[in-house]
């Protein structure tokens, strides 16, 4: 097989509903996305090219690394093929009418409308549109792997640990081959750095094994080995077809009491959350983003990576095997609905997911679902998930089947039961409550499912870094509170061994069209670092610490440089066991606890630039300037401000009602209707609506009751009394 990329000269235009142009053409390059924030533009275009083809190639398809998100292929006006779902590779046969003819005009439609019956229809992120990943054409002979099989390359690689610690590659081909080819075969070789280890020669048709004795381990970012398996397809005694997947041995047991085990050796994951968006070329990053990524990543120190919340390019899974990262992969169902070519759709995209990456071994689970709870609960949507778990085991025995459930998700749920494993998304100190409350919410889950392994999928705030507070509160988008709140919450997930490891939301901000808050549009605020990878927030050196062992030094506050006070203090983040703060009158000395935060305290701040350097013991420094000021500075922080009251979520509205500890019209109504206490309050205050709440499958279970008590045009008055009565009752679960 050869592979050639067809990334230039393509031309595009907008469409309308008809697929007729409906603007002039505009020359592109792939890959490419038309979306821009000026013009988010979602609906039908078209890309075309004139592709030349060679008439003596024996066959030839077209693959698409991605299309987003529903596209149908013409080659010279003929529809040839199409595909539903933004994020999976699909290959399309080109006709051999065209491919004899020389050349033909292709023409790809693509739409990014929302859709009900493909995911994602829902979802806080941008989907961008376009033909964002790479496109090529594959060159064969007429006898090949089959590389229409679900997007693969027609070899599906198992590899797994025998009991005795042998290595075994189990091997599925799928082949296109000639009724007369009688004897067809494959002829397989494992290699381990460039050295040929074993190799066989069986039928092409057979599914057969080969034994590793010995195998080196991939063992995570301690030491990722990984075997190469070349399978040639070999007609008439000629080798008309060659394939290459690189795969590794690895051992991976998750258990409820003790968390995840890599080949028997215990391993907490220390994970960052990512989507495929980067500031200039939203989804339609090259190699060249894709790096800067995972040197971030390497940075950080983090050894697991959620890649969400969708199928993500071949190439970031090989990155992350590589690199030694544990890996979330997941599809993009985040809104299950009770239609069945939704649930056919994301079958379809599982399926591709799994069969195209499951020799990656930085994979360890699949996940199936993220907040699919935030429309409450229905009965379908646990058969949905006990199908999309039944058909994830099938293909592939290895992995644990995974979901990401939210708050509102009680532990008793059985959304907690369909899987092997589950992650919670909680914002505790952000959205609701404080972010003391991590700790009694998870051993309360943890009570409630003994035998269930439980991490957390997401946590984390916004935070703009132009923004700063010498008393950071939720709601201020300040850098010093996003630092705070994973200060106080992190230790909370380390002090329970049983969690299988945490997943930080997000490592990256990233593009949400949805959202107007914390001083900028169109941005979910939550990464460590911003879109453009060009500030790394303080929150990201506190994770460094923690996790990295290369020796570093982080004055905190960097970019809070003019300060009324007459003393400051001064944080720093780092993992060196001692450090000393110099340009002040009496430089001072201090030990690391093992916190790995340290706050040199009531530091004096002279009028003027003050020039400050920490050094650690290593020799590693960090130097800062804070400006002591008459006046406060009005840009650190936002005009208008609600600083100390809980953030309304991205989909939610309205002023807050809350009381630590108490139900209000803030909670979701699924919350709300579960708790005796807090139901009859609604019953005693607002009767008839209470009753409508109860009795209509169709209202937002996840959504706020105040937010629901406003569509349907309830009083000020009705719903401040029922948030009164709310108030009273204790939340039982905190």
């Amino acid at each position: 097989m050869k592979r050639i990329r067809i990334n230039n000269k393509w031309k595009f235009a907008k469409a309308d509903k008809d697929w007729n142009q409906k603007e002039s053409w505009k020359p592109v390059n792939l890959p490419h996305t038309w979306y821009t924030d000026e013009d988010p533009y979602s609906g039908p275009v078209l890309y075309t090219k004139r592709l030349e083809l060679d008439p003596a190639w024996p066959a030839a398809f077209l693959e698409f690394d991605g299309a987003d998100q529903c596209a149908e292929v013409y080659l010279g006006g003929k529809r040839i093929g199409s595909h539903k779902g933004a994020y999976s590779r699909f290959r399309i046969e080109i006709p051999e009418e065209v491919l004899r003819a020389g050349a033909a005009i292709l023409t790809v439609r693509l739409t990014n409308e929302k859709s009900d019956t493909v995911s994602p229809n829902f979802g806080d992120f941008t989907v961008f549109g376009g033909l964002y990943r790479d496109v090529s054409l594959l060159v064969t002979e007429k006898n090949h792997f089959d590389y229409q099989y679900w997007g693969t390359d027609g070899l599906i690689v198992r590899p797994r640990l025998d009991q005795n610690g042998d290595g075994i590659l189990s091997f599925e081909p799928h082949t296109v081959i000639s009724p007369c080819e009688k004897e067809a075969q494959i002829h397989y070789q494992v290699l381990y750095e460039g050295k040929n280890v074993a190799d066989m020669t069986a039928p092409a048709t057979q599914s057969v094994s080969i034994r590793i004795q010995d195998p080196h381990l991939w063992n995570g970012k301690d030491a990722a080995a990984l075997y190469t398996v070349t399978a040639s397809l070999i007609c008439s005694e000629k080798t008309d077809d060659t394939t290459s997947i690189t795969t590794g041995f690895r051992d991976i047991r998750i258990t409820p009491d003790q968390g995840l085990f890599l080949n028997a050796r215990h391993l907490r994951l220390n994970g960052v959350s990512m989507h495929q968006d980067f500031a200039g070329c939203c989804s339609a990053i090259s190699s060249k983003e894709l790096d800067c990524n995972f040197q971030i990543i390497d940075e950080i120190g983090a050894n697991a990576l959620r890649l969400s919340h969708y199928q993500h390019s071949e190439e970031t899974y090989s990155h992350c095997d590589r690199a030694g990262l544990l890996v979330w992969a997941e599809i993009p169902m985040l809104k299950m609905t009770d239609n069945p070519e939704l649930m056919n759709n994301a079958k379809q995209q599982l399926t591709e997911l799994i069969l195209q990456n499951i020799h990656h071994p930085s994979i360890f689970c699949w996940g199936i679902q993220n907040e699919i709870g935030m429309f409450g609960e229905k009965d379908f949507m646990l058969e949905g998930c006990c199908q999309l778990s039944s058909l994830a085991h099938s293909l592939d025995a290895s992995r644990p089947v995974t979901g990401a459930n939210l708050y509102t998700v009680k532990a008793e749920s059985g959304l907690n039961r369909v899987t092997d494993m589950v992650g919670y998304n909680l914002y505790f100190g952000w959205y609701y409550g404080k972010t003391s409350d991590y700790g009694p919410f998870l051993d309360h889950f943890h009570r409630v499912n003994p035998a269930l392994p439980v991490g957390i999928s997401e946590y984390g705030v916004d935070a703009n870094p132009a923004l700063h507070s010498s008393d950071p509160k939720v709601k201020d988008y300040s850098e010093e509170y996003q630092a705070k709140f994973h200060e106080e919450v992190y230790p909370q997930l380390t002090a329970r061994p049983w969690l299988w490891g945490s997943f930080v939301w997000s490592l990256f901000d990233f593009s949400s069209a949805r959202r107007k808050e914390g001083g900028v549009s169109f941005i979910n605020q939550k990464g460590l670092v911003t879109r453009d990878r060009k500030i790394k927030k303080d929150a990201f050196y506190y994770y460094k610490a923690q996790w990295s062992q290369k020796p570093f030094v982080h004055i905190c506050g960097r970019r809070f440089v003019k300060r009324m006070e007459d003393v400051i203090d001064i944080k720093v983040y780092t993992n060196e066991p001692e450090v000393r703060l110099t340009g002040t009158s009496s430089p001072r000395t201090m030990t690391n606890d093992g916190s790995n935060i340290l706050c040199f305290h009531s530091v004096p701040l002279p009028d003027g630039a003050n020039t400050f350097t920490v050094t650690g013991s290593s020799g590693q420094a960090d130097t800062v300037t804070f400006e002591k000021t008459e006046k406060q500075e009005v840009s650190y922080s936002l005009p208008e401000t609600e600083a100390g009251s809980p953030v309304r979520n991205w989909f939610l509205a309205g002023d807050s009602f809350t009381k630590e500890g108490y139900f209000s019209v803030m909670d979701s109504l699924s919350d709300v209707l579960e708790d005796a206490g807090a139901s009859a309050a609604l019953d005693n205050t607002i009767p008839k609506i209470a009753k409508e709440l109860k009795s209509d499958p169709a209202v937002p279970a996840g959504f706020t009751l105040l937010k629901i008590l406003s569509y349907a045009k309830v009083s000020k008055d009705n719903i401040q009394k029922a948030n009164d009565a709310l108030n009273t009752v204790k939340k039982s679960f905190l």
